[in-house]
């Protein structure tokens, strides 16, 4: 493992990701997450999808990017899922069988955590010039703690599978103590779609206001259960 010499920014960015904690209702780290990942490993584009025993991606979140170039969620992986760190410019061949290469970027770097029984949560740095070096490798290594603690599986009530993940997406939001402009912000919409996402969704849950809606998230409003019907629901 090469030395790491961290500036002033790199440490301020690790203080900041140390203290960070898992985003409530879902498997994904914060955007906030992703920016200080992005700090301590440069890169033009960072994101983290989840993706089901079924190997189809149904959430995620993307920063960066090619300019004009909307990036879309995978429908599925052609190949398996990735856990641990994967360096995919070193390893060409495998990145044509699992996703059919690097399409257009110098290189990726890619860290898997499982998440449940079947699930995995995959963070993903793409650079458009230039590669990672052992450097990139072992920042990444020594941030992997910190970053499966926040992909880590936690208990979610039974949600009405009426909610739509944008609709869920905003209730982790709101979990997160987010006002409907800055979730605006986060998902680049408008404020009023906000809005009407959150009328939705409270009416789905079967509740009026912010402070019930994300109760019913997080389970708090349900009563104690026992270990076997919690060991039952992360499973």
């Amino acid at each position: 493992m090469p030395h790491l010499d961290l500036s002033d920014r790199d440490q301020w960015a690790l203080r900041d990701l140390l203290a960070a904690e898992p985003c409530p209702g879902s498997p994904l780290p914060t955007r906030h997450v992703l920016e200080l990942l992005a700090v301590l490993i440069p890169a033009d584009e960072v994101g983290a999808v989840y993706q089901d025993g079924s190997c189809t991606v149904v959430d995620g979140i993307f920063l960066g990017g090619v300019p004009g170039f909307g990036r879309d969620l995978p429908a599925a992986k052609r190949g398996p899922h990735y856990l641990g760190i994967m360096h995919w410019g070193r390893h060409p061949l495998a990145a044509d069988a699992c996703f059919g290469g690097l399409m257009g970027r110098q290189d990726s770097l890619c860290i898997g955590f499982r998440n449940g029984a079947d699930g995995v949560v995959q963070l993903v740095l793409d650079r458009w010039t230039g590669p990672f070096d052992d450097r990139d490798v072992a920042v990444l290594r020594m941030v992997a703690p910190l970053l499966a603690r926040l992909a880590r599986e936690r208990l979610t009530p039974q949600l009405p599978t009426s909610l739509t993940t944008q609709e869920r997406r905003v209730l982790s939001h709101v979990a997160a103590g987010r006002s409907n402009g800055e979730i605006a912000e986060a998902l680049f919409v408008a404020p009023s779609t906000v809005r009407k996402h959150l009328e939705n969704a409270y009416r789905k849950l079967g509740v009026t206001s912010r402070v019930a809606a994300v109760a019913r998230l997080q389970g708090r409003d349900l009563p104690d259960i026992d270990l076997r019907e919690r060991l039952a629901r992360l499973g």
